[in-house]
């Protein structure tokens, strides 16, 4: 790493579980958990097998628990934090999806990696050279959502609402769609 190596917080989204935010920090993808509630800053160690570059960290089941998701080799690792406490929670791995046929990859030194989810409705993206891909990890589903490109952070775009006012102003999301 050399002498003059900062770890800093990825730019990445983070995720929001109960009273905690939670990021990335690229140092080994130690996590920073915040505890809004608390006022406490403190680190929690990645699953061991997923200490490789393109990973996130996400809200699962209900927003109740922390998930991490990284890709070694050719295949998706997804995980959950279970525990009582934070000092008897282990990581427990959930999901498991071979991407060797569903994701292509345009040069062999190409590297697939995890570049963003969709909060609430368990979809993972990950860019490869042949494009981006989101992954639906209930049903391990592949879609091919845009072209070749650089992919760092996908912030996907879910819904949107402009409130009406009183005065007749505004619009909601129905009268827009309907008058384009």
């Amino acid at each position: 790493m050399g002498r003059f190596y900062t770890p800093y917080v990825q730019p990445r989204r983070g995720a929001l579980v109960g009273d905690a935010v939670y990021f990335t920090v690229r140092r080994g993808n130690a996590i920073v958990k915040y505890d809004l509630g608390k006022d406490r800053l403190s680190m929690i160690d990645p699953p061991q097998h997923c200490l490789v570059h393109g990973i996130a960290v996400t809200a699962v089941e209900n927003y109740t628990s922390l998930g991490f998701t990284c890709i070694q080799d050719s295949t998706l690792h997804t995980w959950s934090r279970k525990g009582d406490t934070e000092e008897t929670a282990e990581w427990v791995q959930y999901r498991v999806i071979e991407l060797e046929k569903t994701i292509p990859v345009t040069n062999p030194e190409d590297e697939r990696s995890v570049v963003g989810f969709a909060e609430g409705v368990g979809v993972i993206f990950v860019c490869s050279g042949a494009g981006l891909f989101m992954i639906k990890l209930n049903s391990g589903q592949v879609k091919k959502v845009d072209e070749p490109g650089e992919y760092f952070s996908v912030l996907p775009y879910m819904s949107f609402y402009l409130p009406k006012t009183g005065n007749g102003g505004g619009h909601d999301a129905t009268d827009l769609l309907h008058s384009t």
